[in-house]
C-alpha cells in the first residue's frame, strides 16, 4: 500500500475514466444531486504529480461522511500514471470507464466544444442555453480530430487493461437512450440507496449529422476512399456500426 494513502473502511470509492466528450459532465452533475454521493470534478487538471498525490489523499484518505466518494479525470491530465495505478489497487477504486463508440460524432463534439469554449468560455451547455453546431468543417479539422479520439480512446483502454480492474462501462449511447437507467445502475453500483436524479447538463452538438456540421456531405465524400470511411456507418442511436450481429 502507498504510505501516505491509508485505506478507510467506510463508504464506496470511484474514478471516473473518460476521454472527453462522453457525458461525464453531465453523470457527475447528476450524481451530485445525491445527498450520499461526493462527486468531484477535474481535480487533477494544471496540477504536478506532487500535486496530485495530495489530491487523491484528499479525496480518498480523509474521513467522509458520505457512502460513495470519487471524481473524473482524462487520462491526458494524470502526471503519473503509476500513482494511480496505485492509488486504483490500493483503495479498492471502483472504475467506471465512459465511452462512446460513434468517433464521428466524438470528433464533432469536441471540434463544437472548443468552439463553444472560444465564444463562451463554457465547454457544456446547460439547461436552456443554445447548442453549437452547423458551421462546417475542414477535411484537415476533422481528420486530427479524428485521429486525437482513436488514440485517447486506445491509450485509455490500454491504461485500464494494465491496472487489471474491470470496469463498469456506461456507453453514450445509453445516456441518450435512457438516462434514468445509466443513473440508476451507478447508484447501485456505488452501494447507495436509489434516488430520481437528473442533471443540467446537455448535449453540446445536435444529434444529426447535418445539423452538427454544415457540410457532412462534402466531407463524406472527400474521406470516402480513406481510413475513416467507414466513420460515416455509425448509427446515430445506437452508435454501433450497421452489421448482422445480434
Amino acid at each position: 500500500m502507498i504510505p501516505w494513502l491509508r485505506r478507510t473502511p467506510v463508504g464506496t470509492k470511484f474514478l471516473i475514466l473518460f476521454p472527453g466528450r462522453t457525458g461525464s459532465s453531465w453523470l457527475v452533475d447528476g450524481l451530485c444531486r445525491h445527498p450520499r454521493i461526493r462527486a468531484e470534478g477535474e481535480i487533477l487538471v494544471g496540477r504536478s504529480s506532487a500535486e496530485q498525490r495530495s489530491e487523491l489523499q484528499r479525496l480518498y484518505a480523509g474521513g467522509r461522511n458520505r457512502s460513495a466518494v470519487g471524481f473524473k479525470t482524462k487520462l491526458k491530465d494524470v502526471a503519473d500514471l503509476d500513482l494511480l495505478r496505485s492509488c486504483i489497487a490500493d483503495q479498492d477504486l471502483v472504475v467506471i470507464l465512459m465511452r462512446r463508440r460513434d468517433l464521428l460524432r466524438l470528433a464533432i463534439s469536441r471540434i463544437n466544444a472548443r468552439r463553444l469554449h472560444a465564444e463562451t468560455g463554457r465547454w457544456n451547455v446547460r439547461g436552456s442555453d443554445r447548442r453549437v453546431g452547423g458551421a462546417d468543417v475542414t477535411v484537415e479539422e476533422l481528420v486530427d480530430a479524428l485521429t486525437r479520439c482513436r488514440d485517447d480512446v486506445r491509450r485509455l483502454e490500454d491504461f485500464v487493461a494494465s491496472s487489471g480492474v474491470t470496469p463498469c462501462e456506461i456507453e453514450y449511447a445509453d445516456i441518450l437512450a435512457e438516462p434514468e437507467g445509466v443513473f440508476a445502475k451507478v447508484q447501485e453500483l456505488l452501494g447507495v440507496e436509489r434516488r430520481p436524479l437528473a442533471s443540467s447538463v446537455v448535449k453540446n452538438t445536435r444529434q444529426d449529422l447535418a445539423g452538427a456540421v454544415g457540410n457532412i456531405d462534402a466531407l463524406r465524400r472527400e474521406l470516402a476512399s480513406s481510413e475513416w470511411s467507414s466513420v460515416f456507418e455509425v448509427d446515430p442511436i445506437s452508435e454501433r456500426r450497421p452489421s448482422n450481429e445480434g
